[in-house]
């Protein structure tokens, strides 16, 4: 989805949740192929730091992914996203993603997932558009 030049950004990502329970977490280590007990198997967890199974990461970033499609109609074509994994999310946790606009001039956001409670589990940025560097800058554009 090509992104008009000037084109005006929401000052905020329309907000997605989703209750990870187990049903969830089993059908995304489908999709991924990603099977580690430590998301699926509660008596392999339990021996973890962890103690109980946790989400798999990137499920949390797929909803950020859905946030921004959500809010735009559909990704847009020069879209980057930068993430730290800051807290793990035990399997049966609400989580939340969206974004906040940080800054206009470059496109942008403050991305987050975080638990019913507030607790990031993801943060970061995502720009939305051509890289600032490559935007219009304008009548007095050189």
């Amino acid at each position: 989805m090509e992104m008009p030049n000037g084109a005006a950004l929401p000052r905020e990502l329309v907000a997605v949740s989703l209750v990870a329970g187990p049903h969830e977490v089993a059908r995304y280590a489908e999709l991924t192929a990603d099977f580690n007990p430590i998301h699926l198997d509660p008596a392999f967890a339990a021996g973890t730091t962890f103690g109980r199974p946790i989400i798999h990461g990137t499920l949390g970033l797929n909803l950020v992914i859905e946030a921004i499609e959500r809010t735009f109609g559909g990704l847009p074509d020069d879209v980057s996203v930068e993430v730290r994994f800051v807290k793990p999310v035990p399997v049966g946790s609400a989580i939340r993603a969206g974004g906040y606009l940080r800054s206009l001039e470059a496109g942008t956001y403050e991305i987050y997932v975080e638990t019913a409670s507030g607790e990031r589990a993801v943060e970061g940025t995502c720009t939305i558009g051509r890289a600032p560097e490559h935007r219009n800058k304008g009548a007095n554009a050189t």
